[in-house]
């Protein structure tokens, strides 16, 4: 959901080969039960605040403010063989855009586009996970960041909390954190960024709190939804 990624997350580009857009053909594995719902017409509208220019900031150059409207609009795109279920994004301050939901065998993401640099995969929950789950994914196709090996730590912090967002008072909600990492010069992995992610049963994505280098950097809070 980030038009404004910073420039050393926004190089997370995918260059997907062979994309495709079709229309829904089989039902969509996350119903409005789930995590992430991907049920045609679901819509989920966010504050989006914005604290950071750029990652080498340690100090706001003042709150922008979006607000960040999504809508699962029934077509299905085909990153090489990972079939996504597309939402409509529009953003007051940055116009329209798409965003890609996916869930495959038990494990909930979503690929964002931060436009003209490319696409990010954030996985988000894997369902059936306990607490203290942790797990290791790839936020690019070619597994590399500007030339360096790139991989995202997520873990399960939390389940079945209470949380309240936007003095909205949600329950079943799992909390889970991404740490990005990045290898540069054979030095290790160390951790670039950090997110905490909060998901209701049945709703989906409620919060996200972007860190980079230990900054707060974007903070996205549900307004309102509309689950079909």
């Amino acid at each position: 959901m980030k038009k404004n990624l910073l420039v050393i997350l926004a190089v997370l580009t995918f260059g997907y080969m062979g994309c495709a857009d079709d229309a829904y053909k089989p039902t969509p594995p996350a119903q409005p039960d789930s995590y992430l719902p991907e049920t045609y017409g679901s819509t989920w509208r966010y504050r989006d605040s914005i604290y950071h220019d750029n990652a080498d900031s340690t100090t706001p150059n003042g709150i922008k403010i979006d607000t960040l409207s999504l809508t699962i609009n029934g077509n299905t795109t085909d990153f090489n063989g990972l079939i996504c279920y597309n939402a409509v994004m529009s953003s007051v301050k940055n116009g329209p855009g798409m965003v890609y939901f996916h869930a495959q065998q038990h494990n909930l993401g979503l690929i964002e586009s931060a436009a003209p640099f490319g696409l990010t995969d954030f996985d988000l929950l894997v369902d059936n996970a306990a607490v203290g789950f942790t797990w290791t994914s790839i936020p690019t196709q070619n597994r590399l960041l500007n030339g360096s090996p790139v991989k995202s730590v997520n873990t399960v912090k939390e389940k079945n909390i209470t949380k309240v967002v936007g003095g909205i008072t949600f329950t079943q909600v799992v909390h889970t954190t991404a740490n990005f990492q990045v290898n540069v010069d054979g030095r290790g992995f160390r951790n670039i960024a950090y997110y905490d992610i909060y998901l209701a049963k049945n709703i989906g994505l409620i919060e996200k709190d972007s860190y980079v280098y230990g900054n707060l950097n974007e903070t996205e809070t549900i307004i309102d939804y509309v689950i079909k």
